[in-house]
């Protein structure tokens, strides 16, 4: 709990400061009087005055703001050079748009720096895309997939590894309202066809890939380890019964209930009995020997770092306004929507695993904001680019009266969106 807030406040107070940066500087490059800038909401924390303004750290981590003078109606002064309502359109336009610019310079940067310090991914997405086994009733069941079946294709796009499989099924989903899978049973070929809503609920899909029974690393102090076996062993059996997969060692290991177990590897080739007593976990009460599947870590240089994190980057705006429109037509659902309590949670569990996911996550975070900021709805930055749009389409602002109400309706349909994702995430976690 303790990693999970410290990070949830770290990773959003720096998307937070890079934003209000970009309203920031860009004021100041213009010659605005910037009075407040603040990382989180009311009520203040700490503050300090330099020059003309005050630097705040407020309470609230939510997200932050810069006071600009004359960008609240009651301070407006047309005749203040570094007024704001002084300045010409294009001038606050581009005060408006530097801060998600900045979100999203941000998530070009971090997303170019995990593919420079290396992508982690689970060594079995480098395998045949094997289903291990489909939960019943789950959407996996219901369009037919069954235990051993490969899919070798989606649509015309073949899939040789899972790693290509989710590359591909990630771009369909979000352009299709239903892939054909090609699936390897037997000896044919039989293809099956799954509405794209089915991988974009928040359901799991049901199918669990066929991880190959390899010893990829150890938990510290590992009983496995101590006992002799090593990085790259292949697990064959167990108390003499076969394992063929990874997800038959838990259920064994319990079955031997820490009492010494007869493990039988391949190794180079050869086969060799190694003697392993497995070890009680007081949280989660179960019999564990330390062991962990292999992981791959691919690492680029730095030309091919940017090319594929701005590709990643496309890829995933491409899926963000997809998703935008299948909400705006019905298609959607709220509840795939996140708020701070879905987002801490992931934040945490991205800093326990890598540093590398932690970026990740942080670029897509980052990614979001800025493409949400920029939508024209009332209180937020796009909100404030329409009104400028429209002032400079009829020659003279909107009505003070006109620009409160829109504001205060922006902002109350804005807390209200909050509200409901925070209730839904707890609800979420509860079950």
């Amino acid at each position: 709990m303790i990693t999970t807030v410290l990070t949830f406040i770290v990773v959003l107070g720096i998307l937070v400061f890079v934003h209000e940066s970009g309203h920031y500087l860009a004021a100041r490059h213009v010659g605005i009087r910037v009075l407040q800038f603040s990382i989180g909401f009311p009520p203040r924390l700490w503050g300090r005055k330099v020059g003309e303004t005050e630097y705040l750290i407020s309470w609230i981590p939510l997200g932050g703001y810069v006071r600009l003078e004359g960008q609240n109606i009651e301070d407006e002064n047309p005749q203040d050079p570094r007024n704001w309502a002084a300045k010409s359109v294009l001038q606050r336009f581009y005060v408006l748009v530097a801060g998600p610019a900045m979100n999203l310079i941000l998530a070009l940067v971090l997303m170019a720096v995990v593919y420079l310090v290396g992508v982690e991914s689970p060594g079995y997405q480098q395998t045949s895309a094997r289903i291990a086994d489909v939960a019943a009733e789950s959407a996996a069941a219901t369009a037919g997939l069954q235990p051993g079946d490969t899919i070798t294709a989606l649509g015309d796009v073949p899939t040789p590894t899972w790693d290509a499989l989710f590359e591909e099924l990630t771009r369909q989903a979000v352009s299709r309202t239903e892939v054909i899978l090609t699936v390897r049973r037997g000896d044919r070929n039989v293809p099956i066809s799954v509405p794209s809503s089915a991988f974009g609920s928040d359901a799991p899909f049901g199918w669990r890939p066929h991880i190959p029974a390899e010893v990829g690393g150890f938990a510290p102090g590992a009983p496995a380890e101590a006992a002799g076996l090593q990085t790259g062993d292949l697990i064959l059996g167990i108390d003499g019964h076969p394992v063929t997969a990874w997800s038959d060692i838990p259920g064994l290991v319990q079955q031997a209930g820490g009492e010494p177990m007869t493990v039988l590897v391949q190794r180079n080739g050869e086969q060799r009995t190694i003697t392993v007593q497995a070890a009680r976990d007081g949280v989660s009460e179960r019999w564990l020997i330390g062991i962990s599947p292999p992981v791959n870590v691919q690492r680029y240089g730095p030309v091919d770092a940017v090319v594929l994190g701005a590709e990643r980057i496309g890829q995933m705006t491409a899926g963000t306004f997809a998703f935008l429109g299948q909400l705006v037509t019905g298609n959607g659902s709220l509840d795939s929507l996140g708020g701070p309590v879905r987002i801490g949670a992931v934040l945490g569990d991205a800093a326990r695993t890598s540093f590398t996911s932690l970026l990740f996550l942080m670029a897509f975070i980052s990614l979001q904001l800025g493409i949400l900021n920029l939508l024209p709805i009332p209180a937020l930055d796009g909100g404030h680019i329409v009104m400028v749009a429209v002032e400079l389409l009829r020659g003279h602002p909107l009505s003070a009266r006109l620009r409160e109400r829109a504001q205060f309706i922006g902002f109350s349909l804005l807390m209200l969106l909050i509200l409901f994702v925070t209730y839904n995430d707890i609800l979420q976690l509860m079950t």
